[in-house]
């Protein structure tokens, strides 16, 4: 499962929907917009907004890429335009 949006180059994965053995998590981003009865671990760093080393490692990648949007196999969807 993913979401994808249009004009950008930014994809969401969900960890769970990967088998084992992938890479440990980093950090967790953007706490602020969190449930208030959700409760962070201490495991990783918790920031609220978007710290400058994610940041830093999303410019890298995007670099990279070629400052490119991947393709993901979806172009038939965009048909159904947003209103």
């Amino acid at each position: 499962m993913f979401g994808d949006f249009t004009k950008g180059h930014w994809l969401s994965l969900y960890r769970q929907r990967f088998p084992a053995g992938v890479p440990p998590v980093e950090m967790r981003i953007m706490t602020r917009d969190r449930d208030a009865d959700v409760v962070l671990g201490d495991d990783v760093p918790n920031h609220r907004g978007f710290p400058a080393r994610f940041l830093w490692k999303l410019l890298l990648a995007w670099i990279a890429m070629g400052f490119r949007k991947p393709d993901m196999g979806m172009g038939h969807l965009n048909k159904f335009k947003s209103l």
